[in-house]
């Protein structure tokens, strides 16, 4: 019961925070995210944390996972890991301290990605709004209620980095996983895929043969849909020390009958949830 209860707050606090991201990421210029000048339409290609505490988020995330950080103004800081950007943070002033890690899609026609949303049930929370020096985005809802962001970068998106501590995979936890693979392959060429897993077969869509995002049935039918995104470990119990020394809370220890033991989801200080996991 605690940890459909723990996980029902974080998903409730995501939502929150979700609605209010439009005034925090688009009012004012931010910097590329990379000048690879090439563009990996379709998947997840950025990060962004809204929080509340934009000091005590850098603090955990440096305790646990060692981002390096660098101001960009009073409201708004980029992560890295090794020298290389990973993610953002956007300070939210807000009553609720609500806070949440929003997933951005690579997207080349944000317009029309928008229009299909709307048209299979969605919604667009924020419409697409040019960034100076970063690009554009959107932050749309799909028909069964989960939040994700458009991006069409000004110099191309970040390469993918598979290193510990780094981000390594999402999902979509639904109520209904098949409708939501069936939405998300709408917008793109995706294909859909699955493997087998040791509780059953894991189903995603790919693109070009690279997997992209996962579908996964919710764990209880009272939290809403949402997007959950993985961050990979090379120890996933000496991580979860680290998470608990640096306030955070172990929403689901590490369980043999998941994934062999591999994972566990974890929130942030402030609320945040993600999952870690040793390997995919």
């Amino acid at each position: 019961m605690k940890l459909l209860t723990l996980l029902r707050a974080a998903i409730l606090m995501a939502v929150t925070a979700v609605s209010l991201t439009g005034c925090q990421l688009t009012s004012s210029e931010l910097p590329a995210i990379s000048d690879s000048g090439t563009k990996n339409s379709g998947h997840v290609v950025w990060h962004d944390l809204i929080t509340p505490n934009l000091e005590q988020s850098q603090a955990f995330y440096s305790s646990v996972f060692g981002w390096q950080f660098e101001a960009i103004n009073d409201s708004y800081t980029l992560a890295s890991l090794d020298g290389k950007l990973i993610a953002g943070m956007a300070e939210l002033d807000n009553k609720q301290n609500a806070s949440h890690w929003l997933s951005l899609i690579s997207s080349k026609d944000i317009a029309a990605v928008s229009e299909k949303t709307i048209k299979a049930g969605g919604k667009v929370l924020v419409s697409s709004t040019e960034i100076k020096g970063r690009g554009t985005i959107a932050v749309l809802e799909d028909p069964q209620g989960a939040v994700f962001s458009l991006i069409n970068t000004v110099n191309g998106d970040p390469e993918t980095q598979q290193t510990d501590n780094g981000w390594i995979w999402q999902e979509v936890w639904s109520d209904n996983p098949e409708q939501s693979k069936a939405f998300y392959q709408s917008l793109g060429n995706y294909s859909a895929q699955s493997k087998p897993l040791s509780n059953g077969n894991y189903s995603y869509l790919a693109l070009n043969g690279t997997p992209a995002i996962g579908f996964v049935k919710k764990p209880d039918a009272e939290i809403g849909n949402t997007w959950v995104n993985y961050i990979k470990v090379a120890d996933v119990d000496a991580t979860l020390l680290k998470v608990t020394a640096a306030g955070g809370i172990v929403l689901m220890a590490p369980n043999d009958k998941v994934r062999s033991g591999s994972v566990a989801i974890i929130r942030d200080p402030a609320g945040a949830g993600i999952v870690i996991q040793e390997q995919m």
